[in-house]
């Protein structure tokens, strides 16, 4: 049986330095011509086929607005601005009737639970902050 294994005596062959530098070396390309157009991956498109928006992702782009007012951030506003509407959607539940008047007090059984929550965080911040 022949062993046919080639052994290669020494992997370090190429250039390990430069003995000699001659100013003619240094080449660079023509001045006179344009420099070929550089060719930069689009990112976005790429990210759209390889990482894909999850659900959670695509319903808060849809849901939430591009323009939204900073000072309705605020969870004081905000707080108010959830009893205001519950007092005007309960006002439209009395005037409504059949199933528009079953769809807003959902949306008021909803936004009723919302204000809870606000004024229980409320007072569960006052109570840290007492100590």
């Amino acid at each position: 049986m022949v062993n046919n294994v080639n052994r290669s005596t020494s992997f370090n062959i190429g250039i390990s330095g430069i003995d000699r530098w001659r100013k003619q070396d240094d080449v660079h390309l023509p001045k006179d011509k344009r420099a070929p157009p550089v060719f930069l991956p689009e990112t976005r498109p790429l990210d759209r086929i390889l990482r894909r928006e999850t659900l959670d992702e695509r319903l808060a782009r849809d849901v939430i607005p591009e323009d939204i007012t900073a000072e309705l951030l605020e969870p004081k506003v905000l707080a108010n601005t959830r009893k205001r509407l519950s007092e005007r959607l309960f006002e439209a539940s009395m005037r409504a009737s059949g199933d528009t008047k079953a769809r807003i007090l959902e949306g008021l059984t909803v936004l009723d639970d919302e204000v809870e929550m606000d004024e229980d965080i409320q007072e569960a911040l006052a109570a840290l902050m007492r100590g």
